[in-house]
């Protein structure tokens, strides 16, 4: 088996195609992993180790890897963020595992707030001399970063339930209105207008939810149009957590402001 020479430069442009295409047509699944669904990074550390394995045992594969600030679009040339990640392009036999340094090189961020940035991982599969005549693809995958300065006020497990939450009706529907008055980032894995107080209440529920930034405001469709309030109606949403896990919070809804 081998990797041609032009696979790198080629499969960038197309890698979130391809990863469409693939899982539409083959069970088959990435077989890079990255530890963690999300990485912090401490402001004082010197640089932070981020850990890839192939799960796939029998094959080995190609990776690159950059960071970007938020526009998935750049290539790794056009990137411009203050880390430097080593090794950017490495090989990962199958079942094994390797290790990412990333290093901040002191270029100024703020230090009231988190900042994000967003690692990228391309997978380039092998060529196998049996499969010529196969289509082959490539997968992206795609882990925030979050450089967290030290001294900041409360803690990361306190910026959820410090959110504010209003309901406000537009000519499309009803939105959630976030605002998130702390120094972390909130990202969301599921956010609700419980309507009612009681666990079993009906939730009209966001689908268009993503992240919210320190200091930031976000505002998210509802499914469903919302008339009257009935009493007891309030936010149901959860956010991740360092580790990655789902912490569930109700809220109240405050008093829409325009």
């Amino acid at each position: 088996m081998h990797y041609s020479s032009r696979v790198l430069p080629r499969c960038f442009a197309v890698a979130t195609l391809c990863l469409t295409t693939w899982l539409s047509i083959s069970p088959a699944q990435a077989g890079i992993v990255i530890s963690g669904s999300r990485q912090v990074y401490p402001a004082q550390e010197r640089e932070i180790t981020v850990q890839l394995s192939n799960e796939d045992k029998k094959l080995p594969c190609l990776v690159q890897v950059w960071l970007d600030a938020g526009n998935e679009k750049l290539t790794p040339e056009q990137s411009d963020v203050p880390f430097t990640i080593t090794p950017p392009v490495f090989r990962i036999e199958g079942g094994k595992s390797q290790a990412l340094r990333l290093s901040y090189t002191q270029e100024p961020l703020p230090t009231d707030k988190e900042s994000v940035f967003w690692l990228n991982v391309l997978e380039v599969p092998p060529v196998v001399a049996s499969s010529e005549d196969q289509l082959r693809f490539s997968f992206r995958i795609r882990s925030k970063v979050f450089f967290r300065p030290q001294g900041l006020a409360g803690t990361p497990q306190d910026a959820g339930s410090q959110l504010r939450w209003s309901l406000h009706k537009t000519a499309k529907g009803s939105e959630l209105e976030v605002h998130n008055p702390s120094a972390y980032h909130v990202s969301f894995q599921e956010v609700a207008l419980a309507l009612g107080a009681t666990p079993d209440a009906k939730r009209n529920k966001s689908e268009h939810y993503t992240m919210v930034a320190p200091g930031g405001r976000e505002r998210y469709p509802l499914k469903d149009t919302v008339g009257n309030l009935p009493a007891g109606a309030h936010v149901a949403f959860s956010f991740l957590n360092d580790y990655g896990t789902a912490v569930q919070v109700q809220a109240p809804l405050q008093p829409a402001t325009h």
